[in-house]
Parts: structure tokens; sequence; C-alpha cells
């Protein structure tokens, strides 16, 4: 879009140049009427993730925040749940514990033939220091793109899988794990997204790869298929196109999961850190 929307319901000051908005003077624990509703989807959807600082949230109200961008569900997830709302996802990091190989790009779930359109986090336990989270914009990203090369890719496919992500040995490190992910994966065979997708509310194109999950460019021989991506995901490296959050106690982010990829610093390990997410 070539002007950004004016917004009257908080004040909204962008993050970076290219990446994020920063919203104060606005309580999101209080009832959100639809006028409400409307300028925060349009914030989203113009700036890709969003965050609002001292916020207190219970699980409850968190989804009800959710539910401003869509229709919170667990369906397209498998991170525990708050066991007083299951709709609350717990983003747990404890020594010992399982580690769910965050720490790369990657776009949630996009294996999956509808992956989420985002999602709701919320600092609960914080490390001393680190454990950031960076989100790199996928629309930015698509128009560095060469031309020709952009428009070579706007006619092939790439075909997305769990195989490779790290959750199948999540699953196996718990009880009746193998079976689980053998159902899971029997449930969510690989599938073929666009490699460039168009926006749905602003009209912008986006490149939609991400390492975590993405096997293979449809249609070329794995060597160059290889090498395509990683020249691609290469740009999400770049600090210009990147926003890269420090937590602090009622920090709230939000972000648009098809037009972003997110990675999870981990380098407070082995420190304690949890997170609750709703995903929509």
């Amino acid at each position: 879009m070539s002007q950004k929307p004016l917004f009257h319901r908080f004040q909204l000051k962008p993050y970076t140049p290219n990446i994020g908005a920063e919203i104060s003077g606005l309580d999101l624990a209080r009832p959100l009427d639809d006028e409400l509703r409307h300028e925060l989807r349009l914030a989203l959807a113009n700036y890709d993730v969003l965050f609002v600082r001292e916020q207190r949230l219970s699980p409850e109200q968190q989804v009800e925040v959710a539910r401003t961008f869509g229709n919170p569900s667990r369906e397209k997830t498998y991170f525990p749940a708050l066991e007083s709302n299951e709709l609350v996802e717990l983003v747990e990091t404890r020594p010992g514990g399982p580690r769910y190989t965050t720490d790369q790009w990657h776009v949630d779930t996009s294996y999956l033939a509808s992956p989420p359109e985002g999602a709701v986090l919320t600092a609960q336990i914080l490390p001393e220091a680190g454990g950031d989270t960076l989100w790199s914009s996928a629309r930015k990203v698509y128009r560095a793109l060469p031309a020709a090369l952009a428009g070579w890719l706007e006619t092939l496919t790439a075909l997305h899988s769990i195989d490779n992500s790290g959750w199948p040995d999540v699953f196996r490190s718990q009880p009746n794990g193998e079976e689980r992910y053998r159902e899971i994966r029997a449930k969510h065979l690989p599938v073929s997204h666009p490699v460039i997708k168009t926006h749905a509310v602003t009209g912008e194109k986006y490149l939609f790869v991400n390492p975590k999950y993405t096997e293979r460019i449809n249609g070329l021989p794995r060597a160059e298929s290889n090498a395509l991506l990683v020249y691609l995901f290469g740009f999400f490296e770049r600090p210009e196109f990147q926003a890269r959050l420090v937590w602090a106690p009622g920090t709230v982010a939000i972000w648009d999961n098809h037009a972003t990829v997110h990675y999870a610093v981990p380098d407070y390990l082995p420190a304690y850190r949890l997170l609750h997410r709703v995903t929509f």
C-alpha cells in the first residue's frame, strides 16, 4: 500500500522502517469493540507484527484478543495446553525439557494445507537476560528480490513437510511419541504452496518459504533447489528486514504468520522461560 492508514483508538509507532509497530495508549484487558478490533486488524495487516507493552492479560483475555484476528484454535499446533484454558499453549523451555527447534527461521506449521493466520504471545516468566524473538518481513524480502527472479518464482511451488523440522524428535522423546508422530504424519502429508503468495488484505506479494519446513522447490533438480532455497533464506537474515523484540513482563506480541518468519533466540539456556501463546 502506498500510504499507511491512520489510527484513532491508539498510538502507533513503527518499530523499524520495514517491519513491526509498537502500540501504546491501549489496554487489551478491557472489552474490545468493533471499531478497535478493525483498527488492530488493519495495523497487523500493514506492519506484520505488533508489540504492546505493560499489559496484564488473563488467559481468557488473551484468547479474546486473538479473536480479534481469527478463530483461536489448537488444532494446528502441538505445544502443551494450559490446564485452565486449553486454547492457551505453553511455550516452555526448561533444563531437560523438549527443544522445539524454534531457533531457526520458520512459519508456524507451514506444512499444513492451511497454516494458522497468526498468534498472540505473552511473556510469563523470563530469563534474567536473553531470549529475544525476531521477525523478518517476507513482504519486504519479496520487494528486494531481483525483478526477473521474483517473476520466475511466482510460477513455482515448494514442498513443505514436518519430516525434518525437529518435531519428530520432540514427539519421540515423549511417551507413545513414535505412535503420535506417525498419526500426525499420516494426517498431514507433505503439501505444496506457491513460493510467492498475495496478502489477502493489502494485496502485497510475499515470499512463502522457510528453513524449518520447506523441503524443496518443485520441478527443479535437488541441487538447484537447495541452492535456490539457501539464497532465498539468506534474505531473512538481513537485519534491515527484521524486528528484534526484547521481552519484558507484560509484553504482548501479535504477528501475521503468513507474511513473516520468526526466530526464537536460545541464548538464555539453561535458564527457564515461559510464554503463553494463542494461535488463530
